[in-house]
């Protein structure tokens, strides 16, 4: 699987570019760099992509130029998933992964959230959101997020860690975090909703200037190797 944000020189009412190849992809409006809900759309796009041979996926970064004044690409590998929220076009390519999984190394965590018609719970999902977008920056071993709203299908955030277990520990340990969850599981606030883990396979390109994750990987940590 692939994520890619792009700096574009202008704001675009559409993506300008899609990923040669995958098997699927959805793009959306992102923040500027942020994982917050977008402030000048169609200045920052996000592109998640799935693909069958992830050699091919590394391969496949856009490199600036024209209408792109940046672009970062990282490939990952979904170690589990958990949740029933489908992509664009109701694609659900996560549906047979295992719902644990461990990462030895750099990690992503990609959640998947399916906006319902209710405007009450939307908005209260909205609203939190914005605020543990906010906090996921400035946590301990956090080096990137980002937010992808798209026309069709789930609205994802893509963080990504020097490690896994600093996703976990940020998660489980944050007030917040732990109340909007709590909040969810009572009250539904969200039709769907899915949550993935990944080992980080990859990266390139700059956001903000540089590659996060330059020099790191991870790798898939399988049952029979867990202490």
């Amino acid at each position: 699987m692939s994520w890619t944000a792009l700096e574009l020189e202008a704001p675009a009412a559409v993506c300008p570019w899609r990923p040669a190849g995958a098997a699927s992809s959805q793009a959306g409006i992102a923040g500027a760099g942020r994982a917050e809900l977008p402030e000048d759309p169609g200045t920052w796009w996000s592109v998640l992509g799935t693909w069958d041979d992830p050699v091919e996926a590394l391969r496949a970064a856009p490199a600036p130029g024209g209408r792109v004044r940046a672009a970062w690409h990282v490939v990952v590998q979904p170690v589990s998933y958990r949740g029933d929220a489908v992509l664009a076009g109701g694609a659900r390519p996560f549906d047979r992964l295992p719902r644990r999984g461990k990462v030895a190394g750099a990690a992503a965590v990609i959640t998947l959230a399916g906006l319902g018609d209710d405007a009450a719970r939307t908005g209260e999902f909205l609203e939190r959101f914005g605020v543990l977008g906010r906090q996921v920056r400035d946590a301990p071993g956090s080096l990137a997020a980002l937010v992808q709203a798209p026309d069709d299908g789930a609205v994802l955030t893509f963080s990504a860690w020097r490690t896994l277990r600093d996703a976990v520990t940020w998660a489980y340990h944050r007030p917040e975090h732990a109340a909007a969850v709590a909040r969810h599981e009572a009250h539904r606030l969200l039709p769907s909703t899915g949550f993935l883990r990944c080992a980080v396979l990859g990266s390139s390109g700059t956001l903000g200037g540089t590659d996060p994750l330059a020099g790191l990987t991870g790798t898939p940590v399988l049952p029979e190797e867990t202490p």
